[in-house]
């Protein structure tokens, strides 16, 4: 959860320094609090931004991998865990409830099965995601220091 947390990190600071981009006014004026919305921001300005057109394919395969990675994370992270199985390795019960219309009880419940293979997998491409987005990363962060002086409305987390 700790890859995790780099990598959500590094993906919230690209988001507010695009933000904070010149031609970054038709992204918003906050940083928006669910990954959808963040995702339609990234979406925007690799779509919108001239400078970072020659990026879009590659920010729109991270952003996928992202999203992908991001709802395994809020499966294990939000689920109700049950005790841990006797078996070798260490695997464990999980149960996800979420809400569905058109249901007797208005929700869904699934099963899955956590194994630490499956939580080595999260970690290693979350690990992998951090340094394929690096050079995005350091790209929007050279455009956002070429502003000089910054802007006096800059957005902050």
């Amino acid at each position: 959860m700790v890859a995790w947390g780099r990598l959500e990190g590094q993906f919230v600071v690209c988001l507010l320094s695009l933000l904070n981009l010149p031609s970054g006014k038709g992204l918003g004026t906050k940083l928006p609090m669910s990954f959808d919305d963040r995702a339609t921001v990234w979406r925007k300005a690799f779509e919108g931004i001239p400078l970072l057109l020659p990026l879009k394919q590659t920010a729109m395969i991270l952003l996928q991998e992202l999203k992908d990675l991001a709802e395994d994370r809020h499966t294990i992270i939000h689920a109700l865990w049950e005790p841990f199985a006797p078996t070798e390795p260490p695997c464990i019960d999980i149960v996800t409830i979420k809400h569905k219309n058109k249901t007797s009880d208005g929700l869904e419940t699934n099963r899955h099965t956590v194994t630490t293979a499956k939580i080595t997998e999260i970690a290693q491409k979350a690990d992998h995601l951090n340094i394929a987005m690096a050079p995005i990363s350091q790209l929007v962060t050279k455009l956002r220091a070429a502003q000089n002086p910054p802007p006096k409305n800059i957005l902050k987390v």
